[in-house]
């Protein structure tokens, strides 16, 4: 089998790793990753203005209720996804090859767009963006294990890097293609920009070829590159790769029987992670950063118009210079924990979120006059913003690697504990779920907090909770 792939047509360039991370990169600019607040892509964003168009013009709603529909097709996606994601990715975790998962996830991606688009019915339009969050948590999950699988053991920190990227170039090109095309253009062909990028990675996803995984096996049937680096390699952060090939069947049937358990049994690979405090520590990483983000999104619109009476675009100026910096400091930020691994990093940048937390409330606080709006508060806001886009890179993404290399971890003492392929893709709906965990409850903290004891002592809280992240990322992150 594995002899009649490698004599494809045009084998070499379509099963190249450039082909697979350039599609994978394509599926996650596209796709609609488990949080719809940091790693929104293009098409969560690129709805965001053309969604009162819709729903007043084409469905002839009543303006009066654009806000609140508008708000429950935007949040749907992360209720679906945090019901979806661990059931997709135990299904994905006994998966072999992950082409057909991601032509299924692209195909429903594509069809709840077209139903989107073409918003029939408001009901059919709910379904769409139903479809949409089913098709875009699976997507993610196949193209970041994808990513994780390809880029070799010394450089998933910079694949993963590389990846948030392209999430937050659809972040934040998303509602800026959207809004300028349907303004320029009128509506079918503003739509015709992520239909395209979706039929272009799905014709990709046609004509790349993914290196089968084995999960067990004497290096016949593997590819080149697979048996050069297992035949040399039997480290404990080899399985960031392909499953290690090296692992033969007789040594480990003796310890199996004991360990092992049936690949579909998803609540084994639960209990065991659950109950590790390294895992517990990802997650606090996952949510406390995904509940800090989100809480932005509810406070700073009222919260600077109180301060500096910024109405909706310097709002939106504000919220792009927190995320830009992703784009360009990924990469490095990704390059630097391959470097150094993940536990200095990211206490570090936790460490640093704490001085910024607190300067972002001192602005518009009577107790500091010298950060007031006609002075330096203006200044002083702003640059806290983009230190905290520049800072937050070494902490994002942190809690899903540390979670991938607890499971490899474990893996290596007890081979096969979590099915013949594997638990990555569980691994990643663990984070996916305490992201989503975090961007629901962060609106709901934030909003309270501000209310209760106001915007500048909500910002304190959150130093704090950064400053106890710090410390169980120091203490409990040991990769």
């Amino acid at each position: 089998m594995a002899a009649s792939v490698q004599h494809a047509y045009g084998y070499a360039w379509r099963s190249s790793k450039f082909l697979i991370i350039a599609t994978a990169c394509i599926a996650l600019l596209t796709g609609i990753p488990p949080s719809p607040v940091v790693v929104e892509t293009l098409l969560y964003g690129f709805v965001v203005p053309i969604l009162p168009y819709m729903l007043e013009v084409r469905l002839h709603r009543d303006p009066g209720e654009t806000q609140s529909l508008t708000t429950g097709l935007l949040s749907i996606h992360g209720f679906v996804t945090l019901i979806s994601a661990p059931v997709t990715a135990a299904l994905l975790d006994k998966t072999a090859n992950r082409k057909i998962p991601l032509l299924l996830s692209l195909a429903m991606c594509l069809t709840g767009t077209l139903l989107v688009a073409f918003t029939p019915t408001f009901w059919l339009l709910y379904l769409g963006r139903i479809l949409q969050a089913l098709a875009g948590s699976a997507a993610w999950l196949v193209c970041v294990a994808m990513l994780t699988e390809n880029a070799g053991e010394r450089s998933v920190g910079r694949m993963m890097g590389l990846s948030m990227s392209f999430v937050m170039t659809g972040t934040i090109g998303g509602p800026i293609v959207g809004g300028a095309l349907l303004e320029w253009l009128g509506y079918w062909p503003a739509w015709c920009v992520p239909l395209g990028i979706l039929l272009l990675d799905i014709i990709a996803r046609l004509i790349m070829i993914e290196p089968p995984r084995q999960p067990r096996s004497d290096g016949s049937s593997a590819t080149a590159r697979d048996v050069a680096k297992a035949d040399i390699e039997n480290t404990e952060t080899s399985p960031l790769l392909p499953p290690l090939p090296q692992v033969e069947t007789a040594e480990t049937e003796p310890q199996a029987s004991d360990t092992t358990r049936p690949a579909g049994q998803s609540d084994g690979f639960y209990f065991e992670m659950l109950r590790d405090v390294r895992v517990l520590a990802s997650l606090a990483n996952s949510i406390v950063y995904s509940a800090i983000i989100a809480g932005f999104n509810t406070t700073l619109p009222v919260h600077l118009r109180q301060i500096f009476n910024w109405g909706s675009l310097n709002v939106g100026m504000t919220i792009f210079i927190l995320q830009v910096p992703t784009i360009f400091f990924g990469p490095l930020s990704g390059w630097l924990r391959d470097r150094v691994g993940l536990r200095y990093p990211t206490t570090v940048g936790w460490v640093l979120l704490v001085p910024l937390m607190w300067c972002l409330g001192v602005p518009g606080n009577p107790t500091f006059p010298w950060a007031d709006a006609e002075s330096h508060g203006k200044a002083i806001f702003i640059s806290c913003m983009a230190g905290i886009g520049v800072v937050s890179t070494l902490v994002q993404g942190s809690g899903f690697l540390h979670t991938i290399a607890v499971v490899q971890d474990i893996e290596s003492k007890r081979p096969n504990i979590f099915g013949a392929h594997g638990g990555r893709s569980r691994a990643f709906a663990m984070n996916s779920v305490g992201f989503n965990l975090g961007q629901m409850l962060g609106p709901l903290l934030a909003g309270y907090l501000s209310e209760a004891i106001g915007y500048y002592y909500m910002n304190v809280t959150l130093a704090a909770g950064c400053l106890v992240v710090a410390l169980v990322s120091f203490t409990h992150f040991v990769f």
